[in-house]
C-alpha cells in the first residue's frame, strides 16, 4: 500500500535526503552523507516519489486464443 502507516523510515525515501553517491544520501538536516539504507532521524518526511516501484513479472504462459473460445 502506498499510504500505509507502516513505512520503513530510511533516508532513501526521506524528503530531506538527496543522492550523494551510489550507496550514500546527503541529509539536509544533518548536513552530512548518510548510508542509503540507514535509519532515518526524527525529522523524517516520507517522499512518495523516491519510492522504488517493484514491477510485476511477466507470466510465462502458453495459452492460445482457442483455449478461451466457447
Amino acid at each position: 500500500m502506498i499510504y500505509s502507516q507502516n513505512i520503513n523510515k530510511i533516508c532513501a525515501v526521506c524528503q530531506m535526503a538527496h543522492k550523494y553517491s551510489d550507496d550514500e544520501m546527503y541529509c539536509d538536516i544533518k548536513r552530512e552523507p548518510v548510508p542509503l539504507g540507514g535509519a532515518a532521524c526524527d525529522k523524517f518526511i516520507y517522499d512518495i516519489l523516491k519510492r522504488r516501484v517493484r514491477r510485476m513479472k511477466k507470466l510465462n504462459t502458453d495459452f492460445n486464443p482457442e483455449d478461451f473460445s466457447l
